[in-house]
């Protein structure tokens, strides 16, 4: 690689690694033969003008184009806005006219939005063949385009910005991050790194085979279109797949690492479940959401082993759970959750104020990040970058604690954290302990007002008949006695209903 660019990967995975498979339901390709198609597609996109700055956004799952598309807008210095078609409509939208896409690359799955699409953006491609647009479908443009690197490559900068995508807007509009290739480049293989050298449950080895399950809109799938081919390994699409097709892909291909958050985890583990399904035995790294015990040793119980992954849009990947072995009791399982920054990367916990608390592993405060790839602040939003990066460093907007070895823990989103008696309460942590106690389904801790504390804990608890208040409180005094929890941290309140429709565990996003 002669520079930090984002398309120089797959160049030398074409020529270190080009008989590796790509994979996917219905096709099968080389690295080599993906890197001759992403020619195609660069060269026939800048016949037809898109070149460097020009936005291009892309509505899609996760598939062997998407992947195309990723190193094909990088060889001719366009900006790819990775599309989140999960926010609402409105949203969406808004997100397409803050970028200003010029061109949109559509799955035919959406052909829907192609109403609301049309008057915000000239131009919008197919990834399939369709019968009733103007433009060219996606294949069409890589059987028209030349096999040869484009000549605008020579001429993009390291810092030259590679992509845009969108925070999902929970306290307002969705707020724009865009990234440089070298910034890009430098989290996602920080993220390799970080997953090669710790003997972790999601190590990474020459021998894996990884499947994605986080969408490429949620940070490039948490950098894995770069990570496969930086270290050779084979990739696998799931394109639209549910549970079941998800299994059978991973028995197909002999998948032996996959990411996703926590509820993907939990309807895997349901399906394996349900359909009597053998134990596998593979790799996950999960974040996004809180991992509940009870959710990881099931994982456990079904032969797969798991790392924490910590970071979001606003700063890339900052931290993975670096524990050699895990036990399925809660007291050493909570070790699963410490996560250990990544190589360059400085965590540090502070005060309302803004002041460094003591790293003892006890003091809760606000998690201030700072890295390499740390961006600047949100595209076109001075008001809320000013809140948000201050010196250099990000401020999270998650409390945690900060232990002596530098490792440290994610407890709660500042906004969702019970305030009693001037203490921060980490309602996440309680919902954890709670999830441990069989028959428990599902729970959700939620601050209500109190005279004396400002605040105070109670719970909501979906769960089978046996289970009681005393049940509860007993398991809570118990993680109490091990450390686990602060005895004030203890709900005011057990209220027990038929069904939670929707638990909001509201962590920060990988996302």
């Amino acid at each position: 690689m002669n520079k930090l660019l984002v398309h120089e990967i797959l160049t030398d995975a074409a020529y270190q690694w080009g008989s590796i498979p790509v994979l996917g339901p219905q096709h099968s390709y080389t690295y080599e033969q993906i890197y001759e198609r992403v020619l195609r597609l660069a060269n026939k996109l800048e016949q037809l003008g898109v070149g460097r700055g020009t936005v291009v956004g892309v509505i899609d799952v996760n598939s062997h184009r998407y992947f195309e598309l990723q190193y094909a807008l990088s060889l001719i210095g366009a900006v790819i806005h990775t599309i989140n078609y999960r926010l609402p409509l409105h949203d969406m939208l808004w997100t397409i006219r803050h970028a200003h896409d010029e061109w949109v690359f559509l799955n035919r799955q959406f052909d829907d939005l192609v109403e609301y699409l049309s008057p915000l953006v000239p131009h919008i491609v197919f990834m399939d063949p369709s019968g009733y647009m103007e433009e060219p479908d996606y294949e069409t443009l890589i059987a028209e385009g030349k096999m040869r690197i484009p000549d605008s490559a020579q001429t993009i900068s390291p810092t030259d910005t590679y992509s845009v995508f969108y925070t999902t807007g929970t306290t307002g509009l969705p707020k724009g991050i865009r990234y440089t290739h070298e910034q890009m480049l430098m989290g996602a293989l920080q993220i390799a790194h970080h997953l090669a050298l710790h003997d972790t449950g999601a190590k990474l080895t020459n021998n894996d085979v990884i499947m994605p399950l986080i969408p490429f809109f949620h940070i490039h799938g948490w950098g894995t279109p770069f990570i496969a081919p930086y270290l050779g390994l084979r990739l696998v699409f799931a394109e639209r797949s549910g549970p079941s097709e998800q299994l059978e892909l991973i028995d197909r291909y002999h998948v032996s690492w996959l990411n996703m958050v926590p509820t993907q985890l939990f309807m895997l583990l349901d399906e394996m479940i349900k359909n009597g399904s053998k134990q596998r035995s593979f790799k996950v790294l999960t974040g996004g959401s809180p991992l509940s015990n009870g959710l990881a040793q099931r994982a456990e119980q079904m032969g797969i082993s798991f790392s924490l992954i910590y970071g979001g849009s606003d700063q890339l990947g900052s931290a993975i759970s670096a524990v050699s072995q895990l036990s399925c009791e809660p007291r050493f399982l909570s070790l699963a959750t410490t996560v250990t920054p990544l190589p360059m990367v400085r965590v540090e916990v502070r005060n309302d104020a803004g002041e460094q608390m003591i790293a003892d592993g006890q003091s809760l405060g606000e998690l201030w990040i700072q890295s390499p790839w740390l961006p600047a602040g949100y595209y076109n939003n001075p008001e809320e970058s000013a809140k948000a990066y201050q010196d250099g460093w990000f401020r999270t907007g998650d409390l945690g604690v900060r232990y002596p070895d530098g490792r440290f823990q994610v407890m709660d989103r500042r906004k969702d954290a019970i305030k009693s008696g001037g203490e921060w309460i980490a309602s996440t942590v309680i919902e954890s302990v709670i999830s441990e106690v069989p028959g428990v389904q599902a729970v959700a801790v939620i601050a209500k007002a109190d005279s004396k504390w400002g605040e105070r804990p109670y719970a909501v608890v979906q769960a089978s008949q046996e289970v009681t208040e005393i049940t509860l409180r007993t398991a809570l005094q118990s993680a109490v006695d091990d450390g686990r929890l602060s005895k004030f941290w203890i709900p005011e309140r057990f209220v027990f209903i038929e069904r939670l429709s929707q638990v909001s565990w509201n962590f920060a996003s990988v996302s």
